[in-house]
């Protein structure tokens, strides 16, 4: 083997090592270097909130923050209703790039609660809901035409992240 040979060989081994020592240590890129443009990146901020306006109330709100839009990711609904056997339905109604939107949300019968004798419906869904800064998300109790229930109390629950 010649000197060169070695040489080379010996360049070889350096090389690597000069490349695996910088894959275990990397450095970062600013975004705010001098020659580049100021790149802010805000992370997403967790948000959950359960509103129940009381009893006998059809609709139940959650506020969004001003300035910051609300990416809701799972809608809980409850609501109880008196007498047994009473129909009910749910509407969630938002704002969206400023359009009114309605969703309606199937509710599932839960349970008789023997105390009061009203009616549980419950429903949980996972979704993907935008909604304005500064508006609101109500939860709308929805009887058909001709019921004669009443509402008790509802909750509304949504958990999501602020963008």
């Amino acid at each position: 083997m010649t000197r060169f040979e070695k040489f080379l060989i010996v360049a070889a081994i350096l090389a690597c090592l000069a490349i695996a020592g910088t894959m275990m240590n990397p450095h970062l890129v600013s975004a705010t270097s001098p020659n580049s443009s100021s790149v802010q990146f805000v992370p997403n901020v967790p948000f959950g909130d359960t509103e129940t306006p009381g009893f006998g109330f059809t609709t139940a709100t959650v506020t969004v923050p001003a300035k910051q839009h609300l990416i809701i990711e799972t809608l809980s609904l409850e609501v109880d209703v008196t007498p047994p056997g009473s129909q009910v339905g749910a509407q969630i109604t938002y704002t969206s790039s400023g359009k009114t939107v309605t969703l309606f949300v199937p509710l599932t019968f839960a349970f008789t609660n023997p105390s009061n004798g009203f009616d549980d419906y419950a429903a949980t869904q996972a979704v993907r809901l935008y909604a304005d800064p500064g508006t609101s998300v109500n939860f709308n109790v929805v009887k058909p035409s001709g019921s004669t229930g009443s509402t008790g109390t509802l909750f509304l629950t949504v958990s999501g992240y602020l963008d």
